[in-house]
């Protein structure tokens, strides 16, 4: 079996610019990934951001074509002219 490698690049804000310092929901996401086995490799800084790339490997490829679906079963008809409101038929 083939071995798949998956390869990611977010862009984190940081609190101050220029420096390491994450804001809360960046530095919870990135705690995220790595926890599900995502592996950080590489950084670039910018001013207001940094830019991550995260790698895995070992999953299986996403499901490229989405399975086909039956169709819903049709309702039985109405019969009209019993009960309802206007009540049902006399006789």
């Amino acid at each position: 079996m083939a071995d798949y490698k998956e390869v990611l690049h977010q862009r984190l804000y940081v609190k101050e610019p220029r420096t390491e310092r994450l804001r809360k929901n960046a530095a919870g996401w990135l705690r995220n990934q790595l926890a599900n086995g995502w592996k950080e490799t590489e950084r670039w800084h910018a001013d207001d951001y940094v830019t991550v790339r995260l790698e895995r490997s070992g999953h299986a490829p996403r499901m490229m074509r989405m399975p086909k679906i039956p169709p819903v079963q049709a309702r039985p008809s109405r019969r009209f002219g019993q009960g309802g409101p206007g009540g049902g038929p006399r006789g």
